[in-house]
């Protein structure tokens, strides 16, 4: 039996934006004469709107002239479709050291310009060590063999080179203080860690701020989240919420900007730059 299509992030956000133009056209509930005028049946727009089949960039180019759309944000749309069919390095990661809606995001990280992220008991993906990823791989349940433990941990040192390159992205992290003293894989392990923490704060894309036990109650608490944004017009941002057995995301613009919100809140609450790297340098050294 053929394996049934699933459409990556980026097709699928693809997708939205063709409804988006044809609303912004003025032909909400038109879909059957739109369809028509292509030759189409409304069926296929209808695939084509809920990405549940692969979307041929040239189709795109199609409904940008039926919706009257700007040459350039016609062209931007053609040129990300053609993107989304070729396949990221993720996609050859098995699903133990990747699991599907970890590849979602990775696919989404791939994109992004500005990646923000409040963690409350352990130090973002972007952020890690190999032997901190390691050790948190290894205690995951149900037990995975180090070998898989040591494959995630590869996923994420290459999901780190985004920090560097031609288009680096942006990294703001709020952590809170907890996550800076749990022990994690052993003192030495730990120690690594911070020290990692305080070389990256050093980079001008990456800003680490760090909510202290004192600060009291601040926004957000008893949550952790992480909003990725993008250069792309017609990219909205999306907010990630990663459970125990899941990861799901949230598009909806009234809900995304309550995040936003709520990120920057973190941030008046935590201590600046300066001060965070002074809290991390005096927790390492008191690591036995």
């Amino acid at each position: 039996m053929a394996e049934a299509f699933r459409a990556s992030v980026r097709l699928r956000r693809v997708g939205r934006v063709l409804r988006q133009w044809r609303e912004r056209a003025g032909m909400k509930g038109r879909g059957l004469e739109v369809a028509r005028s292509l030759g189409w049946s409304q069926a296929k727009l209808s695939r084509l709107e809920n990405a549940t089949q692969p979307i041929n960039p040239v189709d795109v180019l199609a409904l940008g002239l039926v919706y009257r759309i700007p040459e350039d944000e016609r062209d931007a749309l053609f040129l990300t479709t053609q993107s989304a069919q070729q396949r990221g390095w993720w996609a050859e990661i098995g699903p133990y050291a990747l699991v599907e809606a970890a590849q979602d995001f990775v696919e989404l990280e791939s994109e992004a310009s500005l990646l923000r992220s409040y963690k409350a008991d352990l130090i973002p993906g972007l952020l890690q060590t190999e032997e901190y990823a390691i050790a948190l791989a290894v205690v995951d349940l149900p037990r995975v063999t180090e070998e898989t433990a040591r494959q995630r941990a590869a996923v994420r040192m290459t999901r780190q080179k985004r920090l560097h390159g031609d288009r680096p992205i942006r990294v703001e992290a709020v952590i809170s203080e907890a996550a800076l003293r749990q022990v994690v894989g052993g003192p030495e392990v730990a120690r690594g860690q911070l020290r990692r923490l305080v070389d990256l704060s050093e980079m001008p894309n990456v800003l680490i701020q760090v909510i202290p036990f004192g600060v009291g109650a601040y926004p957000a608490m008893g949550s952790t989240f992480d909003v990725l944004s993008f250069d792309q017009d017609h990219y909205d941002d999306v907010v990630y919420l990663e459970s125990l057995a899941q990861g799901s995301y949230m598009e909806d613009v009234e809900i995304v900007s309550g995040y936003t919100l709520n990120f920057a809140g973190l941030q008046e609450f935590a201590l600046d730059r300066d001060a965070s790297v002074k809290m991390i340098t005096e927790i390492a050294a008191g690591i036995g």
